[in-house]
């Protein structure tokens, strides 16, 4: 009797704890609803510019057309282009962007329904600015002097350090000197032995450092002593303070066969660089290539087109060059300049050239009242290689006014280098100082575009 009372009573016990604990019975209740797997999130979409970046003179067009990459396969998206000022540029609903007057219009494109964006800063440049006078707030640097007893020939500049190039002592050396960009010391220096003129040139900052892209196996000037120019051969090289380097030691050589006098200028918001050049009859030539594209060049053994003469005593020579033939790649643009003119430096930016004249009257020149001070800036569209305005500086040869302000004492003032950067024009010259071992300076004026 016992064991039958024993056997009702864990029989009461398993049914008061209900059929959860049973590990026989099914968990699941089959009325309740099942639930869905949470669906796959839709690809992101991604807007790109198509089109090359472009300044703009008033009356001009160009595209600021996007693509969409990614997203869902065969879905349409629409694209939405607006102007923060309509005033200074108008946009289409396809892209198409038209300047109406100076000034900065930022073009926007959005995909409707979604966060994706892209904008571009388009300016419209009339050049009007470089028309007003003096005044100090357009100082960006002046006085500040570099290595050598000659004056600066081309130069550039990031947040942090400037560049300056001038041809230096004998035998003939391009000396580049970098500083602090709004104070004199402390100062490195690199000497380049026969390199040419240093018309223009370019720093480009890499992962590595710092490289200069200059010309390079110049020859000496008939009749000249110390002076190279129509240098064939575009280098680029790493600045090492305290190095000197020969032409044959560049390991980075670009050409195009038939040119010389190859000075360069670089696009960066595009990623193009601009050669400026002269053919044998002197005539002058624009060629634009991608950066990426010129680095990706297999070099080769390459004999130049042309002798060269340089040393002392004087050698003669073509020499055979390790370098990428530009002449291989298809370039972006390449037309024939509207002057054949030597630039006192140029600026390739946003797909328009700024390309500067000038000269500086010696203090014997301005006495014999046969030479003055005077700066010119060109600005040039590539596509037509036409001269959309041309604006003289207006107060260079002010010989009063530059002995006032502390540039120089003799009033000489030579137009030397010009670039364009976040929406300023930035312009260049060279002074010195009266005296038997007169200083060199450098003088930078800034333009708000």
């Amino acid at each position: 009797m016992k064991r039958i009372l024993s056997i009702l009573a864990a029989l009461c016990f398993l049914a008061s704890c209900g059929p959860e604990i049973d590990p026989l019975m099914p968990t699941d209740n089959p009325g309740s609803p099942v639930s869905e797997p949470e669906p796959e999130p839709e690809p992101e979409p991604v807007l790109q510019f198509v089109s090359i970046w472009e300044d703009l003179f008033k009356g001009e067009s160009t595209s600021a057309a996007c693509t969409v990459t990614g997203g869902t396969p065969g879905k349409h998206y629409n694209i939405l282009y607006s102007s923060s000022d309509v005033s200074v540029a108008t946009v289409s609903n396809e892209g198409e962007v038209t300047a109406l007057k100076p000034g900065r219009a930022r073009i926007t494109a959005k995909i409707v329904g979604t966060d994706a964006l892209v904008y571009r800063d388009y300016y419209v440049i009339d050049l009007s600015q470089l028309k007003q006078g003096y005044s100090k707030s357009l100082v960006m640097v002046k006085g500040h002097t570099i290595y050598y007893k000659a004056v600066m020939q081309s130069w550039d500049f990031f947040d942090d350090y400037f560049y300056a190039c001038q041809v230096c002592g004998s035998p003939h050396t391009l000396t580049y000197t970098r500083k602090p960009v709004y104070e004199q010391d402390p100062q490195a220096y690199m000497h380049l032995k026969y390199y040419g003129h240093g018309d223009n040139m370019f720093v480009e900052r890499a992962s590595d450092g710092d490289h200069l892209w200059t010309s390079n196996y110049g020859t000496l000037e008939s009749g000249e002593t110390n002076r190279y120019t129509d240098s064939q051969v575009l280098s680029r090289i790493k600045f090492s303070p305290n190095k000197t380097v020969l032409p044959e030691e560049s390991n980075f050589n670009c050409v195009i066969p038939g040119m010389k006098r190859l000075i360069a200028a670089y696009d960066a918001d595009n990623g193009n660089v601009g050669i400026w050049c002269r053919d044998a009859s002197g005539v002058a030539w624009f060629y634009v290539f991608p950066m990426e594209d010129i680095k990706e060049l297999k070099a080769e053994s390459i004999q130049l087109s042309f002798n060269r003469t340089y040393g002392n005593p004087k050698v003669t020579d073509r020499p055979t060059v390790y370098a990428r033939d530009l002449s291989k790649l298809t370039p972006l643009f390449k037309f024939q300049m509207p002057l054949n003119n030597v630039p006192q430096g140029y600026d390739y930016h946003h797909n328009k050239i700024y390309f500067m004249r000038g000269d500086g009257a010696e203090l014997e020149e301005r006495e014999a009242g046969t030479n003055k001070n005077w700066a010119r800036v060109y600005y040039i569209i590539p596509q037509t290689a036409k001269t959309l305005v041309q604006v003289d500086l207006p107060w260079v040869d002010n010989v009063s006014l530059l002995k006032s302000e502390g540039i120089t004492d003799l009033g000489y003032f030579e137009p030397e280098g010009i670039k364009l950067k976040d929406g300023y024009i930035y312009v260049g010259f060279a002074s010195k100082d009266a005296g038997s071992s007169p200083e060199r300076r450098i003088n930078i004026f800034k333009y708000n575009l």
